[in-house]
């Protein structure tokens, strides 16, 4: 249960980091702030789980908090997801080219950026699994 806990922490975590930074790109005065308060509290809220699991909680606490190994979690983790994520695209990708609907109702920019998501997926599982191996 440990498990399923810090993967929803730390994914939340990320989520905030990614979408502050898309926030403060893309919007312009209280936006930005906004986006910046969401990068700042997903950074809180991801290096403080992560110190609950760290050599610094046993000099605090004189235990650890959370006794998963994090890196590699996060790392199985992320490789999981990447890779449903990129069967059900390239099945949905499929389902609309045999449907005829790929030409007539999605755009090609929406295309293109689905496109570049998969295979920035690829690309990230290949990199997680290369790290992983000893």
């Amino acid at each position: 249960m440990i498990e399923f806990i810090s993967i929803v922490v730390l994914t939340f975590a990320l989520a905030l980091i990614v979408l502050g930074v898309v926030t403060m790109w893309l919007e312009r005065g209280r936006g930005r702030l906004q986006g910046i308060a969401l990068a700042l509290v997903g950074l809180l809220v991801g290096t403080g789980y992560a110190f609950l699991g760290s050599r610094f909680s046993l000099t605090l606490f004189d235990r650890l908090i959370v006794r998963v190994d994090l890196p590699a979690l996060m790392a199985t983790a992320f490789t999981y997801t990447v890779g449903v994520l990129s069967g059900t695209s390239l099945a949905v990708g499929l389902f609309l080219w045999a449907t005829g609907r790929f030409r007539h109702r999605v755009e090609r920019t929406a295309v293109t950026f689905v496109v570049a998501g998969v295979l920035v997926a690829l690309v990230a599982t290949f990199i997680a699994v290369v790290l992983s191996t000893p």
